[in-house]
C-alpha cells in the first residue's frame, strides 16, 4: 500500500511539473491588449508583432508594430533571431494569421506571447487608433546589428560583400567612388550576399552605405587594389 501511495505521489507531483512548465499563447480582447500596451510603453522587452503582410503594415498598423510576415518563408528564420524572454503581442488583420503565428512562437520556446482575438478588426472597432507608413520597429538596437561584411578586402579580384543582421525584408545598398559619385545600387535582404568584380572598379576608396526602410544609414568603407 505505501509503494503505491508513494508512486501516485511521483505522478502527481511529476504531472504538476508538467503543466507548470508548458507555455501557451494567451489571446486576449482590444481592450486588455489596449491596458498591456500602456504598462509596457517604452519597454524594451515588449515587442509588438504584426504578421500581416509588408503593404497591409504599410496601408495601417499599431503604433511601434515590427513587422514580420507569418506567410513569408523568412518568418521562422526571423522569429529564431528574436528574444526568447521578451514578452510579444502579436496581431494580424482578422485573427487567424496570429494564431498561426502564435503557435510556431510557443513551438519555438517563447515564454510571453499574446494574441489579439479578432486582429486589426476588432482594434479599430473598439475604436482604438491606427497609424500609417512605414513601422517604428527599427530601433537602433536592429540598426546596430546590420552588419556589412567585404571579403577579401581590400578588393583585388572577386570579393562578396554580404548584409548579416535581423531585419525583416529588403534594404537598399549603395557603392559610391571617393568623389561621391554612385557606382552601384541594388536591393539586398540580410543574410544573402552579392559579387564585387575588382576588375569593373577602379583602384581606390569606395563607399558603401544601407539605406534602411525608414531613411536610416549605415554607412562604411572598403578598398579596391590590384
Amino acid at each position: 500500500m505505501k509503494h503505491i501511495l508513494l508512486f501516485l505521489m511521483v505522478f502527481l507531483s511529476g504531472s504538476a511539473a508538467i503543466g507548470q512548465t508548458a507555455t501557451s499563447y494567451k489571446s486576449i480582447p482590444a481592450a486588455q491588449a489596449d491596458t498591456l500596451i500602456k504598462n509596457h510603453q517604452g519597454s524594451a522587452d515588449f515587442i509588438i508583432l504584426d504578421v500581416r503582410t509588408s503593404a497591409e503594415d504599410l496601408a495601417e498598423r499599431i503604433d511601434k508594430s515590427r513587422n514580420l510576415d507569418v506567410n513569408s518563408s523568412s518568418f521562422n528564420d526571423s522569429i529564431d533571431k528574436l528574444d526568447r524572454s521578451k514578452i510579444y503581442f502579436v496581431y494580424c488583420g482578422s485573427g487567424a494569421r496570429s494564431v498561426l503565428a502564435c503557435n510556431k512562437m510557443i513551438a519555438k520556446n517563447f515564454k510571453t506571447v499574446y494574441n489579439l482575438q479578432g486582429g486589426l478588426y476588432t482594434w479599430k472597432a473598439a475604436g482604438y487608433p491606427t497609424v500609417k507608413g512605414a513601422g517604428s520597429g527599427i530601433g537602433q538596437a536592429m540598426i546596430s546589428s546590420l552588419m556589412v561584411k567585404i571579403y577579401p578586402n581590400p578588393v583585388v579580384d572577386l570579393s562578396t560583400l554580404e548584409i548579416g543582421g535581423f531585419l525583416e525584408g529588403e534594404v537598399k545598398i549603395e557603392i559610391l567612388n571617393a568623389l561621391g559619385s554612385l557606382v552601384l545600387s541594388q536591393k539586398m535582404v540580410p543574410g544573402r550576399a552579392i559579387t564585387l568584380n575588382g576588375h569593373e572598379l577602379s583602384p581606390g576608396l569606395y563607399f558603401y552605405r544601407l539605406v534602411l526602410p525608414q531613411n536610416q544609414v549605415k554607412s562604411g568603407r572598403f578598398q579596391v587594389a590590384r
